[in-house]
């Protein structure tokens, strides 16, 4: 009985939160600054911040005349310098970036103190991983400290008040940020890599996130099956219930608001209407929704492609043209231990084995491990069919778009899969490890476009489950329609604009600028 009435406590709460949301009185007018002057605020994990720095290579090329200055933490310079330099080789007329370091631990290095490194991110789906789930989503909601969170504040305060653009563009997940445009109400605009189902499932009618919607990290598949909702509720409850009455983000937004830090952290940031929300997701390639609001906007893939592969990596681009050519990338954040390794190992085996391709492997080690992982395909690396490479200097969209590709295997992130999307005809093999990496999977397979081998183990890999979906995703009917059904999807994505779609609106609110 007490369970029962407790979770009629949080249904109540959940809905005054919304209804409190949708209560406030409206927003006065957003202060806009310079004329053509845009200010990039984001973290610098490539899963993160991609959407960010392909749209300003969007910016640098169609709209010179506008100023970019990006604030971000040390790691991500070099790869501004890179998209700097390549629309510099292409136009005199773009402007240089103007680069601010932000000097206090990143959102991963800070994360990373409790994770230790990427494999303390893995946790099971569902139930299983609940707990874990709970931890980590209070984690990600702020990994700084209180002083951290001041700190950034601070400094990103001193660059809009000094900078004073006339938008500024945000990245969610630097909270800071997000706090401190909103203090000031600045002009924003939020780029997001999410699913859309991710941002606007708590807005959509009749207690869709309860009964129809698969629960963050559950890997649920949808349509969700009657006997899995009353599991789909307790996931969903628990979750509002831990975030509410979080005590270590009670105590950061206590301590912000004392230093006048109006509304610090809110829980459900799309809500203010005021601040535009470009999304690179788009209907078509997500879950469906019965409500979008008019201030977020879908522009379709949002991908990082600063030159063709042969202009990035000559001899790379050469070698893809020997053999049909299976890409197995698993983004930037996972990291193989030795079991991993050998596990991958084996499908990837049975794959040479068995088909006429070659296979590009990404391989970023968690630790040290002795050759013997990589037993099972020691020839076919000494016949250069298999090609290992702890990272690739060529943007993943580019080799994706050589028609080389035929497979793209990933972890689930949003930009791996909608960089697959956008290329012709390639299904994908989705291996997430992780909370949101699931939520992927399950669109990827309700959509027709990729697979999810070895759900039922999950986070778990073994090589026989995952050859076997390698090899149903290279061959026979499941094959033909994933690449017909990927083929419609590209087309729709397309018409979107993508990363030229986010640029011209932000140039449009740049435009709108004071006149100096």
């Amino acid at each position: 009985m007490g369970r029962v009435v407790g979770v009629v406590f949080v249904a109540v709460l959940t809905a005054a939160l919304v209804r409190r949301a949708s209560c406030r009185s409206p927003p006065s007018p957003p202060v806009t600054g310079k004329k053509n002057t845009v200010l990039f605020l984001t973290d610098c994990a490539h899963g993160l911040s991609k959407v960010h720095v392909a749209t300003t290579l969007a910016l640098l090329q169609k709209y010179p005349s506008v100023d970019i200055h990006y604030a971000s933490f040390p790691m991500l310079k070099g790869e501004l310098q890179r998209v700097s330099d390549a629309a510099n080789s292409k136009s005199a007329e773009a402007r240089p970036i103007q680069w601010h370091e932000l000097r206090v631990p990143s959102f991963i290095a800070a994360a990373m103190r409790t994770w230790g490194d990427a494999t303390g991110l893995i946790a099971p789906p569902g139930v299983a991983g609940s707990e874990k789930l709970l931890r980590d989503f209070e984690l990600v909601a702020s990994p700084w400290t209180a002083d951290e969170l001041w700190d950034l504040y601070c400094q990103m305060k001193e660059l809009i008040e000094r900078i004073d653009p006339a938008v500024v563009v945000l990245d969610s997940m630097l909270r800071p940020a997000m706090d401190v445009s909103r203090s000031l109400n600045r002009t924003r605009v939020v780029l997001s890599p999410n699913a859309l189902t991710d941002v606007l499932a708590g807005m959509q009618p009749w207690g869709a996130p309860f009964w129809k919607y698969p629960a963050l990290g559950s890997g649920f598949p949808f349509p969700l099956p009657w006997r899995l909702v009353l599991a789909n509720v307790y996931l969903q409850l628990r979750l509002i219930y831990g975030v509410v009455f979080s005590p270590a983000l009670a105590a950061k937004r206590r301590f912000l608001s004392d230093k006048g830090v109006r509304d610090p952290m809110p829980l459900v940031d799309v809500k203010f209407p005021e601040a535009p929300w470009i999304s690179m997701a788009f209907p078509e390639a997500g879950l469906p929704l019965d409500f979008i609001p008019s201030h977020v906007m879908p522009v379709g893939p949002i991908v990082l492609d600063v030159a063709t592969a042969d202009k990035q990596d000559e001899e790379l681009a050469s070698w893809l043209k020997r053999a049909p050519t299976v890409l197995v990338n698993l983004g930037s954040a996972v990291e193989y231990d030795e079991r991993m390794a050998r596990e991958m190992a084996g499908a990837l085996a049975t794959v040479l084995e068995s088909t006429n391709t070659q296979v590009l492997w990404k391989l970023q080690k968690a630790c040290e491990f002795s050759d013997g992982a990589l037993e099972p395909v020691e020839e076919h690396i000494k016949s250069g069919r298999l090609r290992i490479e702890s990272w690739l200097d060529v943007d993943p969209v580019s080799l994706l778009q050589t028609g080389d590709i035929i497979l793209s295997v990933h972890h689930g992130g949003a930009n791996c899969y909608h960089e697959a999307i956008l290329s012709t005809g390639v299904p994908q093999v989705i291996l997430p490890l992780w909370v949101d990496l699931y939520n992927f999977a399950q669109i990827a397979e309700y959509l027709g476009v990729g697979i999810w081998p070895g759900k039922d183990t999950a986070p778990m890999w073994y090589a026989e489950v995952l050859s076997d979906g390698f090899v149903r995703a290279l061959t026979g009917e499941s094959s033909v329609a994933m690449k017909k059904r990927a083929r419609e999807l590209e087309a729709v994505a397309r018409r979107y604009g993508g990363q030229r779609a986010a640029a011209e609106k932000i140039a449009s609110m740049a435009a709108s600028g004071r006149e100096c």
